[in-house]
């Protein structure tokens, strides 16, 4: 069997495994969200020494499939784990997460064809802008709130952005995860009253990115409607 191949039916089996992830979680933790975290949190307690590794694991999962919220998963790793062994693995796994669905978007969707779609100048000259952008439009993204994580890691796997410059603009979303593992950390309690301004600033920072990106896109576009002949 030839590397291709390999690197085909892996991408495959990562394919399947992120179709059927809702399913499968809903029938071993059927319920909210919430109840689905509650029995991954059981789960992990029960692989004593191995539980943080099966943490970063459906993190890495979440996060390539979008499942449910990321949010919720950094809370149950600061419950578990405490504030720095779990932000180690929720941020590894939301890493890993990133990574898996940029090796997916560039392996089978995109293929080697050079930039989102084969589809004339216009498209061209739009893949070159957002690859010139690199990391700082990566950043944007991760840090706005109306940018969903998993969907915006295929599109930007379609687009000419440098694999370093994707990962760079990823570290953007660790602040928010950091606070919600802060949380579950905390406790209830925490979650009731005292670090409520952390989410606050966070719900702050976020809509900032997303003005600036906003405005960052209308300049590509404004710029990309001039150079039309």
């Amino acid at each position: 069997m030839t590397r291709r191949t390999l690197a085909s039916a892996g991408i495959l089996a990562g394919l399947a495994t992120l179709a059927f992830l809702p399913l499968g979680l809903g029938l071993v933790a059927p319920g909210t969200p919430g109840d689905m975290v509650a029995w991954l949190s059981a789960l992990c307690e029960r692989q004593g020494a191995a539980g943080p590794m099966v943490l970063v694991a459906a993190q890495a999962l979440i996060a390539a499939s979008g499942v449910l919220p990321a949010s919720l998963l950094g809370i149950a790793a600061g419950t578990l784990l405490g504030l720095g062994a779990g932000f180690a693995a929720a941020a590894a796994g939301t890493m890993a997460g990133a990574l898996l669905s940029f090796w997916i978007g560039r392996g089978l969707l995109r293929g080697r064809r050079p930039g989102f779609l084969t589809g004339g100048r216009w498209v061209a000259a739009l893949d070159r802008s957002v690859a010139a952008e690199g990391w700082r439009l990566v950043c944007l993204m991760r840090l706005s709130p109306v940018m969903p994580f998993a969907p915006t890691s295929y599109a930007l796997s379609l687009s000419s952005v440098r694999l370093a410059d994707y990962l760079l603009g990823t570290l953007a979303a660790l602040p928010a995860l950091l606070v919600y593992v802060m949380l579950g950390a905390l406790g209830r309690t925490a979650l009731a009253g005292e670090a409520e301004w952390l989410r606050g600033g966070i719900l702050v920072l976020g809509l900032g990115a997303t003005v600036l990106l906003v405005r960052k896109l209308k300049r590509l576009a404004g710029r990309l409607a001039g150079e039309q002949p």
